[in-house]
């Protein structure tokens, strides 16, 4: 009857992101999954705001998201910027 639950991954960002970075696959459109998943990262920038530079960007939030994902998201059209060495997708 409940949805098992374990604790989340980052306790900052809460069992939330857990459940937004779980989903990413199921999303069919790749620029409607993309988006999902800087809002993602957004949330990780938003509860590690030392992680943070002064232009708003972060690339421990993309290597955490990554980390994060049990599944490997370029298999899902999502890049991480700063792996990458274009910076003009990175938030």
């Amino acid at each position: 009857m409940f949805i098992e639950q374990s604790k989340p991954q980052d306790f900052d960002c809460g069992y939330n992101l857990d459940l937004m970075i779980a989903a990413l696959p199921r999303i069919k459109d790749e620029e409607e999954r993309l988006e999902y998943a800087k809002r993602a990262v957004g949330l990780i920038k938003q509860s590690h705001p030392s992680w943070v530079d002064d232009n708003g960007k972060s690339k421990a939030a993309w290597e955490h998201f990554f980390h994060l994902a049990k599944y490997n998201p370029e298999e899902y059209g999502i890049y991480n910027p700063y792996k990458s060495g274009s910076d003009d997708d990175a938030q």
